[in-house]
């Protein structure tokens, strides 16, 4: 019989991978190829296999430890009571078909890759990405296949502290107590690891490098001279006190003479207004330095005010301003306010609470200023918000009588999945009507889009009412529909007909689709305008919508939509 060289069989009983773990991991790596919401590049790619076969060759690894404990046993005595007895050759092939099974599950792995680069083409071609070369995507395997390794290391770590603790628990102890005991402490240290020692990590090191990154001048955000501009030597706020992205909003945009030339029409001075997180010292004064800036610059003789509840960072979209004051001729009042100069992934980490305190209070206030002035002479009053910004402007209702009683119109883009009226409308929908498309209460006052084209249908729309709420969402966005319940339960987006730009091939798998969707999440705004996290001149349709401005017919929309990319097209990339 052969026999296999000595070293390498040394070799195999030190590395020895579960021979059931190693099967459901290449299943799991193999399903985590398939289709998401966004085309994954190597690396993500190669996270999701890895996170995914690590999670899968637990689950065989379970398997073995019960086949080993209990079911062998059952197996063995029912298999001698039959008068058979077991082939004395089973021992001596066992590592044999371990290492056959190795080298099939590698070549396997490798071979499947040609097929994922189909279902990626696919993805790239509903959203307009370029797609990867099957030679270039062979590198996902390396990629997945070290994380893989890496992860079942640490979990042997794990195993080989437990037993330690075993070995040197009080040897009084009966050997049951010292196992429990020995698991329990591991299971406490893992737990803590992964829900505040490495999360605490995170957050430190982002607060130690965003808060340099928060105090720096951006070069090409000068300080405003203009009045209407906080931070001008006319404002209440400090230039200095404003962090990066403040400055970046006041010190950037066009101001009159810029917004003429972009769109050949007469304009005003535009408003921009801010606190950063060191203009005051608390939300509620950050608050109402930000409204008496408003009063300030005369912000209650314009046309429109919007109130931007800011993403982690203090950023404000800049197509989100320019689309209102593109549309507005500047005759508008943009109000923000800082809350944390955290990434908008790592605050949702952090605390979502302090987006939604400062979101509340920010909007509270200015609602209580505007009204006291007279109504039938007041602006119109908008709310926008953007992934962090949605959270922080739904805090400040209740429900949706509360958001209709407050303001007149009402954007959001991009609401992640944890916000609270956005999943109440969604789950009240009509009847009949799908998660990612949902129509409220016949599209009274709640519409959704998907797309541009959802936005033209609503236009000519005539049912629609005065006070209007817009949420936009991508089926592709997957800042809108990451979960955690995706570990372990189907949601209704995956149950229904695909929506715009998700890949009907997409199917729900338990702990696979979570990983999935969550490698897709750090690349939400790496695709182009119009799919992902990325909304783009949708934004300025939304804004004309729920402004339910007359003037703004589909001709002047049009003609905004031209004046917008001209005016982004004079503003910096970001420094």
């Amino acid at each position: 019989m052969l026999a296999l060289p000595p070293p390498v069989e040394r070799a195999w009983d030190r590395l020895r991978p579960d021979p059931a773990g190693l099967v459901l991991g290449s299943v799991f790596f193999v399903l985590a190829l398939t289709p998401s919401l966004i085309p994954r590049d190597i690396l993500f790619q190669g996270v999701a296999c890895g996170l995914c076969a690590a999670t899968g060759y637990l689950g065989g690894v379970w398997l073995s430890w019960n086949w080993r404990t209990w079911v062998s046993k059952v197996v063995r005595v029912l298999w001698e009571a039959s008068g058979r007895s077991l082939p004395s050759w089973l021992p001596r092939w066992r590592r044999r078909v371990e290492i056959a099974l190795s080298v099939i599950v590698v070549l396997g792995l490798n071979a499947i890759l040609l097929q994922a680069v189909r279902w990626q083409q696919q993805v790239a071609a509903l959203t307009d990405y370029r797609a990867y070369t099957p030679a270039q995507y062979l590198l996902v395997f390396p990629v997945g296949f070290g994380i893989w390794m890496t992860l079942v290391m640490v979990g042997r770590g794990f195993l080989g502290l437990e037993a330690w603790l075993n070995r040197h628990l009080p040897q009084r102890l009966p050997l049951p107590v010292r196992s429990v005991s020995s698991w329990i402490i591991v299971l406490v240290l893992v737990f803590a690891l992964v829900n505040q020692a490495i999360p605490g990590i995170i957050i430190r090191g982002a607060e130690s490098a965003f808060s340099v990154r928060n105090s720096a001048d951006p070069p090409s955000a000068p300080r405003p001279t203009a009045a209407e501009r906080s931070g001008s030597p006319d404002s209440l706020v400090a230039w200095e006190s404003l962090g990066a992205y403040g400055k970046r909003f006041v010190g950037r945009g066009l101001n009159a003479q810029g917004l003429e030339k972009v769109t050949s029409r007469p304009a005003s001075e535009p408003i921009r207004v801010y606190a950063g997180l060191e203009s005051a010292g608390s939300d509620e004064a950050r608050a109402a330095l930000v409204v008496e800036e408003l009063r300030r610059t005369g912000a209650a003789s314009r046309s429109a005010i919007l109130i931007a509840p800011t993403t982690g960072t203090g950023w404000v979209d800049p197509v989100a301003a320019l689309s209102l004051e593109v549309l507005y001729d500047g005759d508008t009042a943009i109000a923000a306010a800082q809350y944390s100069y955290l990434p908008s992934g790592v605050q949702f980490i952090a605390d979502t609470d302090k987006a939604r305190a400062s979101g509340k209070t920010l909007v509270t206030a200015i609602v209580a200023w505007w009204k006291t002035l007279p109504e039938g002479d007041r602006p119109r009053l908008l709310l926008y918000g953007e992934s962090m910004g949605v959270l922080a402007g739904e805090a400040a209702f209740d429900d949706l009588a509360g958001v209709l009683k407050s303001v007149d119109g009402v954007l959001w883009v991009g609401p992640p999945n944890s916000s609270q009226l956005w999943r109440d409308l969604v789950t009240r929908r009509d009847p009949g009507t799908r998660e990612v498309d949902p129509t409220y209460s016949a599209g009274l006052t709640v519409r959704f889009a998907q797309d541009e084209g959802d936005m033209d249908a609503f236009a000519s729309d005539t049912t629609w009412g005065d006070q209007r709420i817009l949420y936009i969402q991508h089926a592709s966005d997957p800042v809108v529909w990451w979960s955690p319940r995706l570990i372990r339960e189907r949601p209704d987006w995956l149950q229904e007909r695909a929506g715009t730009d998700r890949s009907p091939t997409m199917h729900w798998m338990p702990y696979i689709t979570f990983f999935q969707v969550s490698a897709d999440l750090p690349r939400a705004m790496n695709v182009p305008a119009g799919h992902g996290h990325r909304y783009g001149a949708e934004i300025l349709d939304g804004l004309a919508l729920v402004s339910h401005d007359s003037s703004f017919t589909p001709e002047r929309v049009a003609q905004a939509r031209q004046g917008l990319e001209r005016a982004l097209a004079t503003q910096p990339a970001d420094d």
